[in-house]
C-alpha cells in the first residue's frame, strides 16, 4: 500500500514537471516572448532556498523604457534589471502567476509607478538602485505573499507608519543605503514574521528604546555604517530570537553592554571598525549563546581589561586584529570561556608579554602547563 502511494506521488510529480516544461516550451516557441528577451525554464530558489524550476522571461540590460506588453500570463519570473523604465501601464496586471519581479537599476521615483496590483503570488521584489524617495501608507498592501523586499540604494527619506501594511509574510527586508533619518517601530507592526533586516548606511539620528520590539522573529539585524554613537539599554527589547547583529563602521566609543544583555540568543556579534577605547570588565558577560565576536579595525582600542570576556560558554571564535593602538591584554581578560578554539590577534600595536600569551593559550588548549607560543 505504501509503495502504491509512493508510486502515485512520484507519478504526480513527474506529470507536474512535464506540464511545466510543456508550458515553458510553448512560451519560448510562441510569439509571447518579447523581442530581444530570452524566455524559458530556469532554476529558481524560493526565499527558503528550496529548488524550483520557473518559467522565466529575461529582459535584463536591454535599454527598455517600458515593460514589454506581450508577456505570457504563465510567466513566473520576470527580469528587467538595468533598463530605463520609470513607470508601468497595465503590463503587469495579467501576470497572476508571477513569483519574482526584478526592476532593480531602473528609473522609478515612486512605488506607485511600479503598478503592483493583482500580484498575490509574488514572493520576491527587487527595486534596489532606483530613485524612489518615499514609501507612503499601504503602498505594498496587495502583495500579501511577499517574502523578500529589496529596496536598498534608493533615495528614500520618508517611510509612513503603515507603509508595510499587508506584508505579514515578509521574511527579508533590505532598506540599507537610503536617506532614512528615523526608525519607526510602527513600520514593523505589519511584519511580525520578519527574519532579516538590513537598515545600515542610512543617516539615522539615533536608535531609541524599543525600536524593534514588534520583531520577535528577527534573526539578523545589520546596523552598519550609520554613525551611531550610543545604543540605549532597551533598544533591542523584544528581539528574543536575534542571532546575528552587526554594528560595523559606526562611532561607538563603548561596548553597548546593557543593550546586548537583552539578546538571549545572540550568536554572532560584529563590532568591527568602531572607535571603542577600552574593552572593559563585564563588556561581554553572560552572553550564553555567543559563538563569534569581532573587534577588528578599532583605531582607538588600547586595552582589553580584566574579565572583559566573562562566562561565554559557547564562544568559539574571537577576532581582535588590525587594532593599531592595542598594546595591553590583561592576563585575566578571559574568564569562563571554555569553548574558545580560534583567537586572532595579528596586526596589533605590539607583541603581548609571555604571561598573557600563556593565559590565552591555556584558554585555547586547556593545557595547565602551556609552552611558550610562537605566535597568536
Amino acid at each position: 500500500m505504501a509503495r502504491q502511494r509512493l508510486g502515485c506521488i512520484q507519478l504526480e510529480q513527474t506529470l507536474a514537471g512535464l506540464f511545466l516544461v510543456t508550458i515553458g516550451l510553448s512560451v519560448v516557441q510562441s510569439n509571447e516572448c518579447p523581442q530581444m528577451c530570452v524566455c524559458g525554464i530556469r532554476p529558481w530558489f524560493t526565499p527558503q532556498s528550496t529548488y524550483r524550476e520557473a518559467i522565466t522571461v529575461d529582459c535584463n540590460d536591454l535599454r527598455l523604457t517600458r515593460i514589454p506588453g506581450n508577456l505570457s500570463t504563465d510567466t513566473q519570473v520576470l527580469l528587467l534589471q538595468s533598463n530605463y523604465i520609470a513607470r508601468t501601464s497595465e503590463e503587469l496586471e495579467q501576470l497572476f502567476n508571477l513569483t519574482e519581479l526584478d526592476l532593480s537599476q531602473n528609473n522609478f521615483s515612486s512605488i506607485r509607478d511600479v503598478g503592483l496590483i493583482n500580484m498575490s503570488q509574488l514572493t520576491t521584489l527587487h527595486l534596489e538602485e532606483n530613485q524612489i524617495t518615499e514609501m507612503p501608507d499601504y503602498c505594498l498592501q496587495d502583495l500579501s505573499n511577499l517574502q523578500e523586499l529589496y529596496i536598498n540604494h534608493n533615495q528614500i527619506k520618508i517611510i509612513s507608519p503603515s507603509a508595510f501594511s499587508g506584508l505579514q509574510n515578509l521574511l527579508r527586508l533590505h532598506l540599507n543605503s537610503n536617506k532614512i533619518k528615523v526608525i519607526d517601530s510602527q513600520w514593523f507592526e505589519s511584519t511580525p514574521n520578519l527574519e532579516i533586516l538590513m537598515i545600515g548606511e542610512n543617516p539615522i539620528t539615533g536608535i531609541v528604546d524599543f525600536n524593534f520590539r514588534p520583531l520577535g522573529n528577527l534573526r539578523s539585524l545589520v546596523l552598519a555604517g550609520m554613525d551611531l554613537t550610543d545604543i540605549p539599554g532597551n533598544a533591542f527589547v523584544g528581539l528574543d530570537n536575534l542571532e546575528s547583529l552587526s554594528f560595523y563602521d559606526n562611532k561607538l566609543v563603548h561596548v553597548p553592554r546593557r543593550a546586548l544583555q537583552k539578546l538571549p540568543n545572540l550568536k554572532f556579534l560584529d563590532l568591527n571598525k568602531n572607535p571603542v577605547h577600552k574593552i572593559q570588565e563585564g563588556d561581554f558577560k553572560n552572553l550564553l549563546r555567543l559563538k563569534e565576536l569581532g573587534i577588528n579595525n578599532m583605531a582607538e582600542l588600547v586595552s582589553i581589561d580584566q574579565y572583559a570576556l566573562d562566562n561565554l560558554p559557547e564562544l568559539t571564535k574571537l577576532e581582535a586584529t588590525n587594532n593599531p593602538k592595542l598594546s595591553y591584554i590583561n592576563h585575566q581578560a578571559f574568564r569562563d570561556v571554555p569553548a574558545l578554539e580560534s583567537l586572532m590577534l595579528n596586526n596589533n600595536c605590539s607583541e603581548f608579554p609571555l604571561p598573557v600569551c600563556n593565559q590565552l593559550l591555556t584558554q585555547l588548549t586547556g593545557d595547565q602547563h602551556p609552552q611558550q607560543p610562537s605566535a597568536l
